[in-house]
């Protein structure tokens, strides 16, 4: 089985926040399309397709998938909203809120190296249809240019949005956050990922959400696999002891001038240093760097089929 682990420190030291990583890994909120935690599938779908392209005179709507590919488990088959569409999905059984994470999106997101490409969406929920309550999104990605078709966007820079984790995983929601004891009806809103203020979409600090945009398509805009019912109990978390046996590193915290270590077992891995904004320092086949300079670093290492991403600290 493959196994793909992340893991990310939060510090004093960061000037913004960063929330989980991909799907699948270490510390990920996100679930395995054929998690046993799974109770439930989406039984119903209403939809209001929205344009391929939100700021062009022409009505054309997405026209990719259906009510049927929403609904039931995750397939493959999808339903894409287009710029700004919306569906509701409805269930046999209402959704309690119940210990845990009480719901999952999927998305067809994927992965490219260790790059995302991610379309997003905001999720409301309801108990009677008609009241909706959207969950506090946050995304922090970078708006002094436009995310295009082919861009990729990093998933530790967005929390609450549907899509944030890649396909086979969906993103998990905990109706605690908001307040409600149960639901019966899940709402999903695409995120016109333009960067444009006169009609891109913001989060719930009123900050721009720029994705892949635009994509006028049959396929335009963000495309639902599935939603799940999940029993929260069910998920297991990793302890602190287990994250620290799993540390390819043998510290996160550095002073200047002094290189990093890797485990024994992680020695012959393949590395990657980057700067906290992205930037890549430098690759190397199996010895790390040494780091010159006060501020936050992430090092990928990967071996065989391991893969892990770890944030440090140089002093």
């Amino acid at each position: 089985m493959r196994f793909i682990a992340i893991a990310i420190i939060f510090t004093t030291f960061t000037c913004s926040a960063q929330f989980d990583g991909a799907g699948g890994e270490l510390g990920s909120k996100s679930i395995d399309k054929d998690n046993s935690s799974i109770t439930a599938w989406a039984t119903s779908a209403v939809i209001q397709r929205g344009k391929l392209q939100i700021n062009q005179s022409n009505n054309s709507l997405a026209t990719l998938g259906d009510s049927s590919s929403a609904i039931g488990p995750f397939d493959g088959n999808v339903l894409s909203l287009g710029d700004s569409g919306v569906v509701t999905l409805g269930f046999d059984e209402p959704i309690i809120n119940s210990e845990g994470y009480d719901f999952a999106v999927f998305e067809n997101g994927f992965r490219v190296g260790f790059s995302y490409y991610l379309e997003l969406a905001h999720v409301e929920v309801s108990d009677n249809g008609t009241d909706f309550v959207r969950f506090p999104s946050e995304s922090l990605s970078d708006t002094s240019y436009q995310t295009d078709n082919f861009g990729y966007t990093d998933p530790v820079k967005l929390k609450n949005l549907a899509g944030k984790h890649q396909a086979p995983y969906g993103t998990l929601f905990d109706l605690e956050e908001i307040g409600l004891d149960q639901i019966n009806y899940i709402r999903i809103v695409d995120v016109i990922g333009s960067i444009n203020d006169s009609f891109g979409t913001r989060d719930s600090k009123g900050r721009i959400i720029n994705d892949p945009w635009p994509t006028p398509f049959a396929s335009s805009g963000f495309d639902l696999d599935a939603v799940a019912v999940v029993n929260g109990a069910m998920l297991s978390v990793l302890s602190q002891t287990a994250y620290n046996k799993a540390n390819p590193l043998v510290s996160n915290t550095l002073r200047i001038g002094e290189r990093a270590q890797l485990k024994p077992e992680w020695e012959g891995s393949e590395l990657n240093c980057r700067d906290i904004n992205g930037r890549v320092l430098n690759s190397f086949d199996s010895d790390l760097p040494t780091l010159t300079a006060t501020g936050i670093y992430i090092i990928t290492v990967k071996k065989d089929n391991q893969l892990w991403v770890q944030k440090i600290t140089v002093y």
